[in-house]
């Protein structure tokens, strides 16, 4: 069989979408050794990485140079032209690793990894502020498969749109990348930290810096806990999104210039640094339909404080404290528990560890291919 993806979302600095699609993608690349993939990728100026292409065995891969926004306005108003088109052939399948369907002939499955566009779109950003609100519903309905990650995800889609059959959606929880299993030495963190002028002790945010990851109230919540605790930091870990601005001056009314890093994005290498040099991770966001830094944090033996909210408490279930988004003071409370009781550190990062060793590429990678199978027949 012939499978297209666009490989785009991990083109260059990865978010989420992107690190699940690359996961996916390399899993299925270890596995699958019958069918075809089509992989597809676009950009005036960036050309895709040919070493960053899944070495499939039977692979097609195509990059022109179309700007990504005029050839997402195409895909998304008018559904052309389809992906068939860059490649000469009929596909299969197509699978986007967002809510919006790659235009095809053959069946078309979308990934959703939250609704955060419908519920709050005066705080999306980018073409997802025009696209996603107006297109999801009819792209859900197009669609001939939907893969979400959590059951909060799956209540969720069918709360939004209850006419859409159960059946349809396949709950396919992401893997961990082994990657932050792997031991770093005790030289290669002195090293790093020296490097990056590290403090002591700080706590860590991963993602990128936008409204619904709630950053605001973390800011909020570390101004109360710095009073109390005046030689901990906070980084800022992440794509730097619209919000930063923003960020940015509420540091600086607070004073806490000296004490919030923005370091923007890292790569895996040093992010895995971060998570084991830093006191604990702290995920605020108002809508997580999976969580990435989550799991991965836990697999370098991090404690993880998240909020209470969506499908986070799902993801980290027992081996993470909770706290409400909302309430400033909950958070800093929750961050001080960590920060003072040794015993809950060691606590949360046994429970991490096994948590983490429970999520694995090679089966997500397995029940996306039998839902392909179960879709075209």
């Amino acid at each position: 069989m012939r499978f297209g993806f666009d490989l785009r979302p991990f083109l260059k600095e990865e978010t989420g979408v992107g690190v699940y699609l690359r996961n996916l993608l390399v899993h299925l690349a270890k596995k699958d050794d019958q069918n075809e993939y089509y992989l597809f990728s676009s950009s005036l100026k960036d050309r895709f990485p040919r070493e960053r292409i899944p070495p499939f065995k039977k692979v097609y891969f195509t990059d022109r140079k179309i700007p990504v926004r005029f050839l997402n306005f195409l895909w998304y108003r008018f559904a052309w032209p389809p992906l068939e088109a860059f490649f000469g052939i009929s596909l299969d399948l197509t699978h986007s690793a967002t809510p919006l369907i790659l235009p095809s002939k053959g069946k078309k499955v979308v990934t959703v990894h939250d609704l955060f566009a419908l519920d709050y779109p005066q705080l999306v950003e980018g073409e997802a502020s025009w696209a996603f609100p107006s297109q999801i519903e009819k792209s859900l309905a197009r669609a001939d498969g939907i893969i979400t990650f959590s059951n909060f995800m799956f209540k969720d889609i069918l709360r939004r749109f209850p006419w859409l059959s159960p059946e349809k959606i396949r709950v396919i929880p992401h893997g961990l990348d082994p990657f932050f299993l792997e031991p770093v030495s005790p030289k290669e963190l002195e090293e790093f930290a020296k490097r990056r002028l590290l403090p002591a002790h700080f706590l860590l945010f991963v993602g990128t810096l936008e409204s619904r990851k709630n950053v605001v109230r973390l800011i909020q919540a570390f101004k109360e806990v710095s009073l109390k605790q005046p030689s901990l930091h906070l980084y800022l870990l992440g794509k730097r999104g619209q919000e930063e601005r923003r960020l940015r001056e509420i540091v600086e009314f607070y004073g806490l210039k000296e004490r919030v890093h923005f370091e923007g994005y890292v790569d895996r290498k040093e992010l895995k640094y971060f998570y084991h040099l830093a006191q604990a991770l702290v995920m605020p966001s108002l809508c997580e339909g999976f969580g990435f830094p989550v799991i991965e944090a836990m697999a370098c033996g991090l404690p993880v404080l998240a909020a209470e909210s969506s499908a986070l408490p799902e993801v980290g279930e027992e081996a993470a404290l909770y706290f409400d988004p909302q309430n400033i003071d909950e958070i800093a409370k929750v961050i001080l528990a960590i920060i003072k009781n040794q015993e809950l550190r060691l606590a949360l990062r046994e429970k991490g560890l096994r948590r983490a060793k429970e999520f694995s590429w090679e089966r997500a990678a397995d029940r996306t291919l039998e839902f392909y199978y179960q879709l075209v027949g």
